[in-house]
């Protein structure tokens, strides 16, 4: 497994934003991951528009996967509605 930080842009719309983050948790778990670490940063302005929002909570997530999981963590997270965005980075061993 190798480690990675991933960061998510969830709706601030979302009344309790730990409901969503817990899900990304399974959604990690469920890919044979351990999510290691969880950074909520709370409500923050947006640089620009996404799907007319200027708004967003924006949550750090560090965990472990194997890297041909990564490709369909990208995928499940894409189709859900409340996540604005995501990006995975892989860490330096």
């Amino acid at each position: 497994m190798r480690h990675y930080e991933m960061l998510v842009l969830l709706s601030a719309e979302l009344e309790e934003p730990k409901e969503e983050i817990e899900k990304i948790e399974d959604v990690v778990r469920n890919l044979g991951g351990e999510a290691v670490k969880i950074d909520v940063w709370g409500r923050k302005r947006l640089a620009y528009p996404i799907q007319k929002k200027t708004e967003g909570i924006y949550a750090l997530f560090d965990f472990s996967l194997e890297p041909a999981q990564t490709f369909e963590l990208k995928r499940v997270l894409g189709l859900r509605g409340n996540i604005y965005r995501q990006m995975i980075i892989l860490l330096d061993e």
